[in-house]
């Protein structure tokens, strides 16, 4: 009885997980050919300047949503473009964002806000001064001791109104200062305006500003009267972010002649503050005259023999350099040193009016007065109403002011009237900089590190305290402090505070000037954001790596974004190949840059986010036709691309060092190859979320990797290495440098020891490797790189994602000619498909071969295609071909058809010779292909213009519209009608017979209709489609909409005056504008809100060129 029950138990199983498995399958296939609305594509939604009204959302959003966009992310932004009537977070404004989140509960669509006016980062006029970003400022005074002395300290910077004392410390002065101190240089410029006093008195709170010269270049120059050594130059300063960011020292002993010293680059600190912070080895002249290579508003400028550390501002949290770019501070010269047991604490003997009763021992003495105040950074770029501070990233309660004064009040607002429609708040850029310090910041320090940062309060001045060991040690701990404050109580109280509303986070975890660890700020979003611009930079490691490590499925971008180059000229066909490789690197939902929301529904093509971005608007011309077929395209690839896990070979531990954020693939002394997948991984998840088994590195969700590598691993803790041996001890395959030393201030004989024992230990296994040699380290270890995917001339990346049953790989071809790609997969025993995201259609790949590494197969890719391969259980007494040979020029394709039998795609006549998989052969002859031809007929086309434009002409051939000599239709744009016909034999209609339409070339999309039939909207080369299923022998008529980009009208109108009162400049934007009516009457037909063209700009190709082929395929039935 009992056999009998194990075995009925066991056909239960077994018939359930068949079920399962094919239950799963099938739900992929639905979800690829039909892909629900959470894999749709999103986009960010720009009201520019306050120009917003409700027909035009409304507008916007049923456009949206009729053309498979999941959902909007709405943002404020004020950049160059005439102010509307719409005052930020005025009640009229949270009405109108409540009417769209309204509308999007309607449609079914999503709907949330970025978190502030502009998109950088989190400020507004709510925040004051002691709840903005702040930063450590000081001032200094050298006195004569051993007397007692009554001075006042002067206020160090006070900026935005806002100061408050941290400490006051005193310690015997440095020679260098003291020379400094005794030397007063006559300052001039090449500006007689330029306010020397001000830009020499110690303190950065305000500014002076250095014209440039139409003659000569700008400069400061500081005459010391004989020739004296500096060894540093400080310049604060802020100027617009476009412009030269160069600056170069000059030298003179006659104050006539002068030779370059020292050339340097502008650090950008915040949006748009800037620093020269840079020391050297002695330079000696009399002159020295720093020349600027642009206007600039300066707040300083100081030469110093007194050298400050290298990268002081970056190595106290004011400006970004990545912890593995920081150098170790070395120095030689004692004299350089405070010594820390001479520090005096003079806190208590100052008052609160500055004032200083001391006694100090004989000699000269440096004081310092350190406090913090506001950095002054506000959210850009934004509007009058919305511009103010950058909340405190470092204080939860701060950022809960700032939460409540404009998000709280839209999740009010909205809640009731849209409760399935209002989803996700948001923080975009990261560009207003630095911060170290906020309230209470030194008990935090002390209660971290178990030690007094009063003593090492010069540190933040650029002076070195005890050694330049122990002064990097302290450094090394403020910029870890300073990282998990800021992504604690900025990102994770952002995150805990929209949960606490029912909501999700979006954060782009990642900052150019702002020094955090990325991966920990990528831990604490619901869905972290990268960024990818039009055939620039991808920045998307952050994003993905945190996803993945933290178990995230949807990891998003801020997509395609651009500059004024793309402006309307952009399409679907321009944008396909930078999204095929966001999906390369991990991306898996596309949030457009962007759609700018039309609050004038009667002009085209409109509004835009000034001269930024993408333009994926209602109004393109491209909207409902390549646009609905492109976001198709795209929800399908990323629906695939968010099922089961990601498969990696490698993770990159990227240290503990602050900040920090993702390595490259040339980040190591051997380039990472791109047949190594790998993710990157922070000390959290390197503590918390990894374990080894059976010889891999595993996550929780089940993710594995087969080695780690340690990318700047010099300074580790205790705790870290000890990770690492255990690790080592599981037989993990650990890559990379010994680490130096033990990081930290605080160390003990004990922890040394201990230290030193476990790196000796790691570094002395058989399965650690100090070399970078990919290739040995994985041949060594008998390890297969996952997939190789190699055209001819090189090796491409690739994407791989597993399933319970599936492995699912997304490859493209980069290249403008088609390409066989051959396939290396080191998994075995599974049925290839091949997936196509432009069509849904599905095909099982019947060529393949198995070895003892896995199985390859080939494909033939079409220009700038991209499919996904599926990799299925097969049945084992299924037969596949394994080698081909053939008498003609072109490979056939061999697929499987629905009775599981072979059949051979082929487009020449030739001998097809087949070997099979278990060895036997057979040659399949076809002599009875038809002809290609090409289309050489009249047609009948017709223009339909959005802004009213209609003609009929009949043409003899296709040519480039741009070459009419009519001027309307040499700069149309939108839509043109082809209408033609062609006619098919008997012989060119047959069941075995396959005809494919082959536009040629098209600018830039096209709808076919084949005997007034829908068959396919082509947006990007080749414009080619099967059209078997929908001709017919004898005569069949042929449409083609063919649409073309706005560029060419408005170049057009381009040669007429502006009868709109409309300008760029202006101020205000004109009242038909606003009111929502038409443009005034006048020759142009178009309006852009930013001039993106010049009459005499070169047009763009237009309409159906071709030549138009149809070209015959045979099917062949092939099983042995």
């Amino acid at each position: 009885m009992k056999i009998k029950y194990n075995t009925w138990l066991f056909m239960v199983q077994g018939v359930i997980f068949f079920s399962v498995f094919t239950l799963f399958g099938q739900q992929l296939e639905n979800g690829f050919k039909n892909p629900p609305e959470r894999a749709k594509p999103r986009t960010w939604m720009h009201a520019m300047s306050g120009n917003i009204s409700k027909p035009g959302l409304t507008k916007d959003l049923e456009a949206i949503k009729e053309v498979g966009i999941g959902g909007v992310l709405l943002f404020n932004v004020s950049h160059t473009i005439p102010q509307g009537n719409v005052n930020f977070n005025s009640e009229n404004h949270q009405e109108l964002i409540g009417h769209a989140a309204k509308e999007c509960e309607r449609l079914g669509l999503s709907f949330g806000v970025h978190n502030c006016d502009g998109w950088t980062s989190s400020g507004g006029p709510w925040n004051t001064p002691e709840n903005s970003m702040k930063q450590v400022v000081w001032n200094e005074k050298i006195i004569e001791g051993g007397k007692k002395s009554n001075l006042t300290l002067e206020k160090p910077t006070v900026r935005e109104g806002f100061y408050k004392d941290i400490a006051v410390v005193a310690y015997p002065s440095l020679f260098a200062e003291l020379e400094d101190n005794s030397v007063k240089p006559i300052i001039t410029s090449s500006d007689k305006t330029f306010d020397i006093k001000l830009v020499s008195d110690g303190k950065w709170d305000k500014t002076s500003v250095l014209h440039a010269s139409e003659k000569d270049k700008n400069w400061v120059q500081f005459d010391f009267g004989k020739p004296y050594g500096v060894k540093s130059i400080y310049m604060p300063l802020t100027k617009a972010i476009n412009g030269s960011r160069k600056s170069t020292l000059l030298i003179s002993d006659d104050g006539v002649n002068f030779n370059e010293a020292q050339a340097f680059n502008l650090k950008r600190l915040g949006k748009r503050e800037f620093a020269i912070d840079e020391s050297f080895s002695e330079i000696k002249a009399r002159y020295f005259r720093i020349i600027i290579e642009d206007n600039y508003e300066i707040m300083e400028v100081s030469l110093n023999k007194r050298q400050n550390y290298p990268n002081f501002l970056a190595k106290t949290s004011l400006f970004k350099i990545e912890d593995s770019r920081l150098k170790p501070l070395e120095s030689d010269d004692a004299s350089s040193i405070i010594n820390i047991n001479d520090i005096i604490d003079l806190t208590h003997a100052m008052n609160s009016d500055g004032n200083l009763s001391v006694k100090l021992p004989k000699g000269n003495w440096t004081i310092l007065r350190f406090g913090f105040t506001s950095t002054g950074a506000v959210n850009s770029p934004a509007s009058d109403e919305g511009r103010g501070l950058e909340v405190d990233k470092m204080s939860k309660s701060a950022l809960k002011i700032h939460y409540d004064a404009y998000v709280g009040k839209v999740v009010e607002n909205t809640k009731n009237i849209a409760p399935s429609a209002m989803q996700y708040l948001e923080i975009d850029s990261f560009e207003v900089g630095g911060q170290n310090w906020t309230d209470g910041y030194e008990a935090i320090f002390l209660e971290t590190y178990g030690h007094s940062l009063i003593p090492f309060l010069p540190v933040y001045a650029g002076r070195m305290v005890e050694s330049a060991q122990a002064t990097d040690a302290v450094l090394w701990e403020i910029r870890k402090l300073n990282s998990d404050l800021i992504t604690e109580n900025y990102f994770g109280e952002f995150t805990k505070l929209t949960h606490d509303d029912g909501l999700i986070s979006y954060i782009e975890p990642y900052s150019f000037n702002a020094p955090f660890n990325e991966l920990d700020a990528a831990k604490q979003t619901d869905i972290p954001m990268g960024e990818f611009w039009m055939h620039q930079r991808y920045q998307t490691e952050t994003a993905v790596s945190g996803a993945r490590i933290y178990g995230k499925k949807i990891i998003s971008a801020e997509s395609f974004s651009a500059q004024s180059q793309i402006n309307w000229k952009g399409h679907p066909g321009m944008s396909k190949t930078t999204g095929d490789m966001a999906w390369i690197l991990g991306i898996n939902e596309f949030m457009f840059h962007r759609f700018a929301h039309q609050a004038n529904t009667k002009v085209l093509p409109g509004m835009t986010m000034s001269q930024w971005g993408s333009h994926i608007d209602r109004t393109q011309t491209w909207w409902y036709n390549a646009g609905a077929a492109w976001f198709k395209y795209l929800a399908r690839g990323s629906y695939l691309l968010r099922q089961g896990n990601p498969v990696s070979d490698m993770l990159v531990y990227v240290g503990e060092g602050s900040p920090n954020s993702v390595t490259s693939r040339n980040s190591f002394s051997h380039n990472i190859p791109v047949t190594i997948n790998y993710d990157n991984i922070n000390t959290d998840a390197l503590l918390n979320r990894i374990e080894a088994k059976e010889g891999m590195l595993v996550l929780p969700e089940g993710t594995s990797y087969k080695l780690l590598a340690l990318h700047n691993c010099d300074m580790l803790t205790l705790k870290t290495l000890r990770k690492l041996n255990e690790f080592s001890e599981q037989g993990i395959i650990i890559v990379g440098n010994k680490p130096n030393g033990l990081a930290g201030y605080l160390k003990s004989r004990e922890e040394t020891d201990a230290f030193n024992y476990l790196v000796n230990k790691i570094w002395s296994s058989k399965t650690t490797f100090s070399s970078f040699d990919w290739n040995t380290i994985f041949s060594t270890n008998n390890l297969s790189y996952d997939l190789i995917v190699s055209t001819p001339s090189k090796e491409i990346p690739y994407i791989h994602r597993k399933t319970q049953n599936e492995d699912i790989y997304f490859i493209y071809n980069q290249d403008s000619i088609a390409q066989n790609v051959h396939l290396k997969f080191s998994i075995k025993g599974k049925q290839p498909e091949l997936w196509n995201p432009m069509t849904g259609d599905i095909t099982r790949l019947a060529c393949y071969q198995e070895n003892d590494q896995g199985m390859v197969t080939d494909v033939q890719l079409k220009p700038l295609e991209s499919v996904f391969i599926i990799l299925k259980e097969r049945s084992k007494d299924i037969h596949s071909i394994v080698s081909i040979k053939s008498s003609s020029e072109s490979k056939p394709t061999f697929y499987y058809n629905k009775k599981d039998e072979i059949e051979m795609l082929v487009n020449q006549n030739g001998d097809y010779s087949v070997v099979f998989n278990d060895e036997s052969e057979k040659t399949v002859k076809v002599n009875n292909l038809p002809e290609n031809k090409i289309l050489n007929s009249s047609w009948l086309l017709q223009f339909k213009a959005p802004y009213g434009y209609e003609n009929t002409i009949v043409i003899d051939s296709l040519y480039n519209l741009t070459n009419s000599e009519i001027f309307d239709i040499k700069h149309f744009s939108g839509t043109v009608d082809y209408s033609s016909s062609f006619t098919l034999s008997e012989k060119e209609i047959k069941p075995d017979i396959k005809i494919n339409l082959d536009l040629g070339k098209v600018s830039i999309a096209a709808k076919v209709f084949v005997n007034d039939k829908e068959v396919s909207v082509l947006w990007v080369m080749p414009y080619a489609v099967d059209i078997t299923d929908y001709v017919k022998k004898g005569k069949n008529t042929l449409r083609i909409e063919v649409t073309n980009t706005w560029t060419n009208r408005l170049i057009g109108d381009e040669h007429y005056e502006r009868t709109d009162g409309y300008s760029i400049s202006d101020s205000k934007m004109p009242d038909w504008y606003i009111n929502n009516e038409p443009m005034p009457l006048g020759k142009r037909v178009t309006f852009s809100a930013y001039p993106f063209y010049k009459k005499n700009d070169p047009l763009m190709s237009s309409g159906l060129i071709g030549p138009i082929t149809i070209n015959f395929s045979k099917v062949v039935i092939n099983s042995n």
